[in-house]
């Protein structure tokens, strides 16, 4: 384990950019293949339980590909930019690079992956975008449920060279959880919807 913990570090210094990326797809691909499995077991869990898990391989090969193509350069270059924008160290700092990555960094990354993987899942086309606003909305709520806390640690304790691999790490539990909430995906876009309107 240690050799490969190593080969992996020498291969982040040498490809740093490469290494992320794949590291990012790799974990993107498991967490997806973990998310499937929950969303089958919760099915099954309101019907009979017959019916056999079947992993779906189309899926797990768009969540490496945006992985390998998206999020992990995009977190590579993000986390530079970041260490640029705001320098020093101490709480002020860690806090101030909690916010502006929260704030202003999240809603960004987060709308982007949705269209991304909708443009990959349509072939190369963008469909259904009528609720893309209300789920966006309702996506960046549950990352502050989990990213706020989760960045705060990487940024005070992870060395900046793995600060992509624990935000892939992380991710992984995210997606589940997500997969876990998505069954009563339309009754949550329903509700926000109408929280919407009456804020309007």
């Amino acid at each position: 384990m240690r050799k490969l913990w190593g080969l992996y570090l020498g291969l982040l210094d040498n490809h740093p950019l490469v290494t992320k990326s794949l590291s990012t797809g790799f974990l993107m691909g498991t967490g997806d293949i973990l998310a499937q499995k929950l969303e089958h077991k919760f099915k099954e869990s309101n019907k009979d339980g017959k019916n056999k898990f079947k992993l779906n391989y189309k899926r797990v090969l768009t969540m490496s590909t945006v992985g390998i193509f998206y999020s992990g350069p995009m977190l590579h270059y993000w986390y530079k930019s970041l260490d640029i924008m705001v320098k020093g160290e101490g709480k002020s700092v860690i806090i101030k690079k909690m916010l502006i990555d929260q704030l202003l960094f999240a809603p960004v990354a987060i709308g982007g992956f949705m269209t991304v993987t909708n443009f990959i899942n349509n072939k190369g086309e963008l469909k259904n975008l009528e609720n893309f606003t209300t789920e966006l909305f309702y996506a960046v709520k549950i990352n502050w449920l989990l990213w706020p806390a989760a960045q705060i640690v990487n940024f005070s304790l992870v060395p900046p060279n793995l600060r992509v691999l624990y935000s892939s790490i992380i991710s992984i539990f995210w997606g589940m959880f997500l997969s876990h909430i998505s069954f009563d995906k339309d009754h949550h876009i329903h509700n926000n919807q109408n929280k919407i309107k009456e804020i309007n």
